[in-house]
This record gives structure tokens, C-alpha cells and sequence, in this order.
């Protein structure tokens, strides 16, 4: 095929490719939905010529809706038509709505039915939102699939002529450091991240969809992966009927985060243990279908021990490793034993080092920078152009080795660098351990821990110290000097999390300092 250059040409190349085979499968009620990658781009088109109706102006459009259908068709429908889209999360607030409305220049926003009340306060207070359109139920959808169809009189407004290069997506960083930032990402982008063959999908491949779709992470490598590859896309919906939807779709692989991979093992166990003549394999089928056996997880560590436990059930877990900056992918796994227990096979489409021993990126993929940040997306890159991650790591036969993170490095003072996430990720498989912080205070090392407290109900607060302790003794015994922990401490609450589920350590740090 010819180079693909934007997510219409993908989503053409698909349509062309593959026509009438079924992209997506979702259950509305009991009844299952069914739509094909022609009719697929069909509706895109749709959806772009509606917004050209509205107005020929290139706009900044807010997308704010729950995944399904519907909202990838609008989403991949409004980067066709030549604007530029920023997808929020559903429960976002009116106060953080309208300070990022304010942030990305937005003029028009979609939402849906229960969002309208919001978004009635939103354009009180934030007075360039020209124009809300309720998507209302799916009708409103049919109604635009409808009239703006191929054969319509709108057919010539979908013909826009789009930049490669030119910003498509505005994607606001999770907020780790409690800042968040506006990514931009251009259509070039978007595309070269999914037209790789580090590892692509067979055509009868199953893929199950579980994660929220404002979230680049799953758009990029769910949606437009199985657009370029030619497999089918399950959307799972409200997380509730996972399990169910498992034995609905017999999914053959899925992108995921540790946290969930866990829950699935979790679940295996239990199945198991309650049917203890069912073959380890049995046990897992009855939990995720018979023909599950591949799973990719993405945002967070996820331990060999994971990997290990995974394998004795027929199940193959691997790592990857991106950005949002990055459109998100810098590494894919293919599956292979060589990445079993690193964080994957780097993608040929971008050039990787390792400088200092912070990972760098330069290449098609990479963001063309902060929306309206000038000076911290020239902070962002390095003089020969490569974008600064902040993760540290090391490059080793065309794969990645994570080691943590450059801005929660503990420097001693004696001097030492010791990365906190190195140590955080050896309690990864300790089941009492359900979130740690680990961070210097006082020149030591201290660990903070929320214990599994629902698992251990049986135990007493004194009794769950003792074990963290005696897991504590364990670690520090088989580390250095420089990394062995002297403080431990127990917390009533969880961490504060981002949408995507990383511990909020900027926001940790504030209220530990001012609580002091």
C-alpha cells in the first residue's frame, strides 16, 4: 500500500481492504450490533460532513462522551473533517471543564444528554463556546449516518482538504505532576503509530476493547490498529458486563493495565479454586472464552511473576510502553520470548536512545508539541531533536528496559540516585500490598503503603504492619545499601489516581509536605 499520511487514508486503505468483513461488534441491550469497516468509514464521512454544515471554519470541538460506537464514528468522523478535536472523560467537572475549555480555544462541543446540564454551566462561565450539540439518544446518530450519506447533496462537503502535519487531536496529558498539558497530535501522527509491522493482527484476530476511548492509549492502538490491520473490534462498555461480555465475544487478544490484569488472574484463581476438576486451562476459559490467549498491557509495571502466572493458564501477557506525546507507542510487544520481561520491541517508525539514561524519541510519531506552550515544548526536546520522556532506562536489542522515572528520582546525600519506582516494583506481587509510594524523607528511603485491607479483613491493623515489615526485611535484605528502605508507613486511604490510573505523586508530595 501507499504511504498513509492521515486517519482518513487509514481508514479508506481499511474500507477498501476489507469492506464488508465486520470491524466492530457491540451489544446494545441482548442485542448484538454489527458494523463493517465500509460502513464504518461511510459514517465518518457522515459525521464530517454534519460539522461542515455547520460551519467551513476549522474550530477546536470538545468531545465528551462514553465509549461505543457511535463515539469512535464521531471522533475518527471529526478528524476528517479537518477540525481539531479534545475528547475529555465523561464525569469531567464544570470548574475543570471550563478551565481547559479556556486552555484549547474551544468553540463547539459535543456531549451527550446527561453532560447538558453541565454544559449549560460551562457556557455561563466559559463565553466562546459558540455552539453544544446534544447528542441525545443513538437516533441522533442514525438521523446523521442518514442524511449526510455518500449519495447526499452534503457528498461534496467530506472533500477537505487536510495538513498531515497540522494538529488533528489535542490530548490533556493524565496530570501526574499536576499540571496538565494540552498534546497535540497531527493527523502524520496518528498514522504512523498504527502503520507499523512490529507486530499486526491477523485477519480473524478478536480484539476486546475495556479501556476509555478519550484516552489516545486505547483510540490509537484499539480503533486504528484494527482499522490498518483488518481484525474486529469488541467494545466491552460499561465495565460491569466484562465478564459477561468475555464469553460473549471470545476475544482473541486485548490491550490493558496491570491493575485489570490482575482482577482477570484473580478471577482465573477463584474459578478454579471453586471448580478444583477443571484443568488450569478449563479454569480460564469459563472467566475470558476459549479463545483468548494474547493480552498487552500498557501505563504501568507489570511483573514477571504476572507474566509467569498468566503463561500456566494458556494466556500470553507482555508489556509496551508509550506516551501520549508519542501518538502513544514507542515499543509494541510481538509475543515473542524475547518480550517476555522487557517493555517491548521498539518501533521502526521512530529512532530510540538512550541519553544519561533517560529514554529519548525522535521520529513521525512524536507530538508537534504543548498547545500554546512555546517555551516547555521547546523544554520538552533536545537540540538534535529528540523529545526527553523522563523515564529511565537502557536500549538493548531493539527493545526497551524501564528502570523509573527521572523527576521522582531520590538523590541522597551521599550523592545517590535512587529511583523509586525500581523499588516500588518489588512489592508488585505481594497481594497485601495494594498501592505504595516510595520516596526520600530525612535523607532515608520510606515506603507508604495501602494495604489490601477487604483480602485481609481478618487481620488487624498491627498484624498488617507486621506483614509489610516482614516483606520489607525481605526486599531490603536482597538490596543494596542505597535502596534498602528504613521507614515504612501504613495509610488509611488510597492514592489519588489519574483517569488513566497512575498514582498522582505531585499531589502526594503536596499534602505530605504541608501536612507535616
Amino acid at each position: 500500500m501507499s504511504e498513509v499520511n492521515s486517519v482518513r487514508q487509514l481508514a479508506k486503505h481499511a474500507a477498501d481492504s476489507y469492506g464488508e468483513k465486520i470491524f466492530c461488534r457491540y451489544y446494545i441491550g441482548d442485542d448484538l450490533q454489527e458494523k463493517s469497516f465500509q460502513e464504518f468509514y461511510e459514517n465518518c464521512l457522515a459525521v464530517a460532513r454534519y460539522i461542515r454544515s455547520v460551519s467551513e471554519k476549522r474550530m477546536h470541538i470538545a468531545f465528551i462522551g462514553k465509549t461505543g460506537y457511535e463515539y469512535i464514528a464521531c471522533l475518527t468522523g471529526m478528524i476528517f473533517s479537518g477540525n481539531v478535536v479534545v475528547p475529555f472523560a465523561p464525569d469531567i467537572t464544570v470548574e475543570e471543564a471550563v478551565k481547559l475549555f479556556d486552555d484549547a480555544d474551544i468553540e463547539m462541543l459535543f456531549c451527550e444528554d446527561d453532560f447538558l446540564p453541565r454544559a449549560k454551566e460551562i457556557s455561563e462561565k466559559y463565553t466562546r463556546l459558540q455552539q453544544v450539540v446534544s447528542l441525545g439518544d443513538l437516533k441522533w446518530f442514525g438521523d446523521v449516518f442518514a442524511k449526510y450519506n455518500s449519495s447526499s447533496e452534503y457528498a461534496p462537503l467530506s472533500e477537505v482538504e487536510i495538513d498531515p502535519d497540522a494538529c488533528a487531536l489535542i490530548v490533556y496529558t493524565s496530570g501526574t505532576t499536576g499540571d496538565r498539558k494540552g498534546v497535540m497530535l497531527s493527523n502524520r501522527n496518528m498514522a504512523a503509530n498504527t502503520c507499523y509491522n512490529e507486530y499486526n493482527m491477523d485477519l480473524e484476530d478478536v480484539s476486546f476493547s475495556v479501556l476509555p476511548m478519550h484516552h489516545v492509549f486505547c483510540y490509537c492502538c484499539d480503533v486504528l490498529k484494527t482499522l490498518y490491520d483488518g481484525g474486529t473490534l469488541c467494545l466491552n462498555g460499561d465495565m460491569k458486563n466484562l465478564y459477561k461480555n468475555f464469553l460473549r465475544f471470545e476475544p482473541t487478544i486485548m490491550r490493558i493495565v496491570p491493575s485489570l490484569c490482575k482482577s482477570i488472574l484473580t478471577r482465573i484463581k477463584i474459578t478454579q479454586k471453586n471448580n478444583p476438576e477443571l484443568s488450569d486451562r478449563e479454569a480460564a476459559e469459563k472467566v475470558v472464552g476459549k479463545n483468548f490467549r494474547r493480552m498487552i498491557a500498557g501505563s504501568a509495571f507489570l511483573s514477571g511473576k504476572l507474566i509467569d502466572e498468566f503463561e500456566q493458564y494458556g494466556i500470553t501477557a507482555r508489556q509496551g510502553y508509550g506516551m501520549s506525546e508519542c501518538s502513544p507507542r514507542i515499543t509494541t510487544s510481538d509475543f515473542s520470548e524475547k518480550c517476555k520481561y522487557s517493555n517491548g520491541k521498539i518501533l521502526s517508525v521512530n529512532e530510540v536512545r538512550s541519553e544519561d539514561g533517560e529514554i529519548q524519541v525522535k521520529g513521525p510519531s512524536v507530538m508537534i508539541g504543548y498547545y500554546k506552550r512555546s517555551e516547555e515544548t521547546k523544554a520538552a526536546f533536545t537540540d538534535d531533536g529528540f523529545l526527553h520522556t523522563g523515564d529511565l532506562g537502557f536500549v538493548e536489542d531493539g527493545h526497551i528496559y524501564l528502570v523509573g522515572r527521572k523527576k521522582n528520582l531520590i538523590i541522597l546525600s551521599n550523592g545517590e540516585n535512587v529511583s523509586p519506582e525500581e523499588i516500588e516494583n518489588l512489592f508488585a506481587d505481594e497481594s497485601v500490598v495494594k498501592e505504595v509510594v516510595v520516596y526520600g524523607e530525612n535523607d532515608v528511603i520510606v515506603c507508604e503503603v495501602f494495604p489490601d485491607r477487604e483480602l485481609y479483613s481478618d487481620k488487624s491493623e498491627e498484624e498488617l504492619k507486621a506483614m509489610v515489615d516482614e516483606i520489607v526485611a525481605r526486599i531490603n535484605q536482597d538490596s543494596p545499601q542505597i535502596r534498602r528502605i528504613a521507614q515504612v508507613k501504613l495509610r488509611d486511604k488510597p492514592f489519588v489516581r489519574t483517569p488513566s490510573g497512575k498514582i498522582k505523586r505531585t499531589e502526594f508530595y503536596f499534602y505530605k509536605e504541608k501536612n507535616k
